[in-house]
C-alpha cells in the first residue's frame, strides 16, 4: 500500500486478521509530510510479545489491586476479551520539530467471551449480550509502535517508532480515535531497532532522524515491516454498571450460593435433613434463567428463611451457639458481596486518564 494520508477523509480497512505486515508509505517533507498505514491485527490479552499476533495484558492491577496482598484478599481476575483493531499513522516534518499522528478503530468478535461482573463472576459470549451493554467497554491508554525502514535502503538498518492513538471510540464503529498531531523532538523520534530482545532504546540524533524522514522539498518512501501495540488497558467499569442495572440474575445466583451454604452448615452442624430444600432450590435456577430482570419468588423466600435460621427446639443445646454464629457469618458474607454487585461500585483510573486526555488534546 503507498499513498498520501489525510486523516478525516481515509476510510478504515475491513477488520481481518493478518499474520504478514509489510506497508510502504510515502513520507513527504514539503509542507505536509506524511507517512501512512491503513492496518488490521489482533491483539491477545494473556502476557506480551513482538509480532502482529500481539499478547497484552490489558489490566494488570484491575482496580487498584495491590500486589503485596495475601491472595485471600486480591480481587478476582477479570479476562477480558482479545481485540481486532486497524490503525494508521503519519509522521509530518514540522521543521523544528517532528509532527506524528496516529489512530484507531477497534472491535470484539462475536464469538469472544467477555468477563461477567466479578461477583459472582464468570464470563459469557459477546452474541448473548446486549450491544447497549458490551459498546460501554473502553480501551484506553493505547500506543503502537511501528517498525519502520528506508525503501531500497541495503543497509538493513530498521528503527522504532512509538505513537500514541488518542482516545479510541466505541469497540465496532467505524470512526478513528480521536486525537491531535503531536510534536516530538527530533532526538526523541525514532530509534535504532536492532531486532526481539536486543538494545532498541537508543535515540537517532536529531539530523539522522531529519535525515531518515526527509528534508523538506524531498519525497521519501519508508516501508512499515511491522508492527504491534505497547500499551492497552480496557475499562470494564461502566459495562459492568449497564449489565447491574439491567439484570439481577447476577444477585439471584450469588443468593444460591448462599442458601447452599446454609444447607451445607445446617446439615454439619445440627445433623438435620436438607433434600427437599435442595430440590426446591433445584428448580428455582430454572426461574432465574428464563427471566434475568427479576429475582424469583422461591429463591428469595429459601434465602430469607435460612439465613434467619431454624427454630432452637431443633437444634442441640451444646450446638446452638456454633450454629447461629456461622449461619451470621454466611449471611454477612452474602450481604457483603451483594453490595458489590450495585451499580457504581467499581473504580478504576479510566475517568482520571479520559480527562487528562481530553484536556491534552484541547477538546475543553
Amino acid at each position: 500500500m503507498v499513498g498520501k494520508l489525510k486523516l478525516g477523509k481515509a476510510k478504515p480497512s475491513k477488520w481481518a486478521f493478518i499474520k504478514t505486515i509489510v506497508i510502504s508509505a510515502f513520507v513527504i517533507s514539503i509542507i505536509y509530510a506524511s507517512g501512512q498505514g491503513n492496518i488490521a491485527a489482533y491483539a491477545d490479552v494473556s502476557g506480551r510479545g513482538e509480532g502482529d499476533h500481539q499478547f497484552l495484558s490489558f489490566n494488570k492491577q484491575m482496580m487498584g489491586e495491590n500486589p503485596a496482598k495475601s491472595p485471600s484478599d486480591q480481587k478476582p481476575k477479570i479476562f477480558l476479551p482479545g481485540i481486532d483493531y486497524s490503525f494508521r499513522w503519519q509522521i509530518e516534518n514540522g521543521g523544528p520539530h517532528a509532527i506524528t499522528e496516529g489512530q484507531i478503530v477497534w472491535n470484539i468478535h462475536s464469538n469472544a467471551y467477555l468477563p461477567l461482573p466479578p461477583a459472582p463472576g464468570g464470563r459469557a459470549r459477546l452474541s448473548e449480550l446486549s450491544e447497549e451493554s458490551w459498546s460501554q467497554l473502553a480501551l484506553y491508554d493505547v500506543k503502537l509502535k511501528l517498525i519502520l525502514r528506508e525503501k531500497g535502503d541495503k543497509s538493513g538498518r530498521h528503527y522504532g517508532l512509538v505513537m500514541d492513538l488518542g482516545i479510541p471510540n466505541k469497540p465496532g464503529e467505524k470512526s478513528w480515535s480521536i486525537t491531535v498531531p503531536e510534536q516530538v523532538s527530533w532526538d526523541k523520534l525514532l530509534t535504532r531497532y536492532e531486532g526481539p530482545g536486543l538494545n532498541n532504546r537508543t535515540y537517532l540524533s536529531s539530523e539522522e532522524a531529519r535525515a531518515v524522514v526527509a528534508k523538506a522539498g524531498e519525497e521519501k518512501e519508508l516501508v512499515l515491516e511491522n508492527s504491534w501495540l505497547v500499551s492497552a488497558r480496557m475499562s470494564t467499569v461502566a459495562y459492568f454498571d449497564d449489565l447491574l442495572q439491567k439484570r439481577v440474575d447476577w444477585r439471584a445466583e450469588l443468593m444460591v450460593r448462599t442458601i447452599q451454604a446454609q444447607l451445607d452448615s445446617l446439615e454439619r452442624i445440627t445433623g438435620l435433613p436438607g433434600e427437599k430444600i435442595r430440590q426446591a432450590l433445584a428448580v428455582t435456577r430454572v426461574d432465574i434463567n428464563r427471566n434475568i430482570t427479576v429475582i424469583p419468588e422461591g429463591v428469595q423466600k429459601l434465602y430469607d428463611k435460612l439465613n434467619k435460621g431454624v427454630p432452637d427446639r431443633y437444634i442441640s443445646p451444646v450446638r446452638r451457639a456454633f450454629y447461629h454464629a456461622e449461619r451470621t457469618r454466611i449471611y454477612e458474607e452474602a450481604l457483603a458481596q451483594q453490595e458489590k454487585l450495585k451499580p457504581g461500585q467499581l473504580i478504576d483510573d479510566y475517568p482520571t486518564w479520559f480527562d487528562a486526555k481530553v484536556q491534552a488534546i484541547g477538546l475543553q
